[in-house]
């Protein structure tokens, strides 16, 4: 049985559709100023999470900002049809979602920036948040136990007075469970900046920001006007400021992806796990880079690291993965493999150039394998000792300035040598950007056909 696929942005579209309607509906009925938050809330979190919905389709932070968005339209929809006589279910719609509008906003603010806890010690926590506002949704969906705080004068639909039983468990559990939803946001913050460094920090900053100006509006309104509305206001800011940073965030994390190699030393051992690193980082999901021949793969780069490696793969198994084949002189040598169900296309694009950066990493484990082996068999004994240093560098990928300075050489001297290494090689560079490096493993290669040929004489 084929699953059907709705066409990209279609959920994201629908729903943004939905929230511009019930608010441009709720502003029909006039501008209720104490209502006039929740609306301009609805359109910053359902735009801001439809556009990072469409630049990562997947994005778990994008999603629940939709969710935000929906939840809050509702709200506002609902208290402006019928906060004064008005419509009774219209008002029960905007009272009772109050809860799950609260826990969504938490949760949002636990998983910023990537959709993702700090660390699994908060499971717990989200799952006591997530029950709780449920509880106190399904408290107020019966019972009219939050009308008067919300402004709503029109009776419930199902009940009249809450029972006594009832008004107590309201009055133990949902207030405090909304002030303690509300002081685990700048502890969840502090939690994310902890453990964090880079970019990820600039996000957080960003959302500092604007959760700092929206407080500062909070109090001027306070103290000059003796209202909270300046500040309810305000809060659309934040929103809008946090999809910022996740957008910018995702630039950065493209940028950093594909500058990895110049932040690092060349270190043989670290290579693959650092693009595996630097490709899951810029895509948000686990990522493997895998080499082999064609008919097996084995894992060489793995992250999120983990006590056990993938087990190897037939190149066949890749189809049904997003990946990127990786090829040297026109073989398969390896592949880049991305544990997400699609990419975006800007996605798509920063995997291809890392495929690329791939290519040339695992050139880089095949060449130094091989003049090591070379070196063992004696096959590079018409070199010097000088320019057998000199070759290894260059399968390292090293330019003639790298040589100079790893072997604390002149270009004067290092220059004949590469020269020298070429001309008893017999070896015509190539005319591309990684000749030289192609050259020595054509080179490697042949010697190594060469030496297979003799043995079987």
């Amino acid at each position: 049985m084929t699953s059907v696929r709705l066409p990209r942005g279609l959920v994201p579209l629908v729903v943004v559709s939905g929230v511009v309607l019930l608010v441009t509906w709720g502003l029909a009925r006039g501008v209720w100023v104490s209502n006039l938050h929740n609306g301009l809330l609805a359109l910053a979190f359902a735009l801001v999470g439809a556009y990072v919905l469409l630049q990562r389709r997947a994005h778990r932070l994008g999603a629940l900002f939709l969710g935000v968005g929906a939840v809050q339209a509702v709200l506002f929809w609902g208290r402006q049809v019928g906060h004064a006589g008005g419509d009774e279910w219209a008002a029960w719609l905007g009272v009772w979602p109050v809860a799950l509008s609260i826990g969504l906003v938490t949760v949002s603010v636990v998983a910023f920036p990537d959709g993702r806890l700090p660390s699994p010690r908060w499971r717990p926590v989200v799952v006591v948040v997530v029950v709780v506002t449920a509880v106190c949704a399904l408290l107020s969906l019966l019972w009219p136990v939050e009308y008067a705080s919300t402004g709503v004068e029109v009776p419930h639909p199902f009940a009249g007075d809450p029972p006594a039983a009832v008004d107590a468990a309201w009055t133990v559990l949902a207030h405090p469970a909304y002030l303690v939803c509300q002081l685990l946001w700048p502890v969840a913050l502090w939690a994310r900046w902890r453990g964090t460094t880079g970019f990820v920090r600039r996000q957080l900053a960003w959302l500092l920001r604007g959760a700092v100006a929206a407080a500062l509006v909070l109090v001027v309104g306070l103290v000059g006007w003796r209202s909270p509305t300046p500040g309810l206001i305000a809060a659309t800011l934040v929103p809008v400021v946090a999809g910022l940073a996740v957008v910018h965030g995702q630039h950065a994390a493209a940028y950093a992806a594909l500058t990895w190699m110049s932040r690092r030393s060349p270190a043989a051992d670290d290579l693959p796990t650092d693009l595996a690193r630097a490709t899951s980082e810029a895509l948000g999901a686990p990522v493997t880079l895998w080499l082999g021949s064609p008919a097996e793969l084995r894992p060489v780069g793995v992250w999120p690291t983990s006590a056990d490696d993938p087990l190897p793969l037939a190149p066949a198994d890749l189809a049904g993965l997003v990946h990127r084949r990786v090829d040297l002189d026109g073989d398969r040598v390896g592949a880049l493999t991305v544990e997400r169900r699609e990419l975006a296309p800007s996605e798509s694009r920063v995997l291809d150039d890392l495929s690329a950066q791939a290519a040339l990493v695992l050139q880089h484990l095949t060449l130094g394998e091989l003049v090591e082996r070379e070196r063992r068999a004696g096959h590079l004994d018409v070199l010097t000792l000088r320019e057998r240093e000199v070759l290894e560098l260059m399968a390292e990928g090293l330019s003639n300035a790298a040589i100079c300075e790893r072997l604390h050489l002149s270009v004067k001297t290092v220059e004949p040598a590469v020269s020298s290494v070429f001309a008893k090689l017999q070896l015509h560079q190539q005319p591309d950007t990684n000749r030289r490096v192609l050259a020595v493993l054509a080179y490697l290669r042949s010697v190594e056909g060469l030496a297979s040929i003799h043995r079987e004489e």
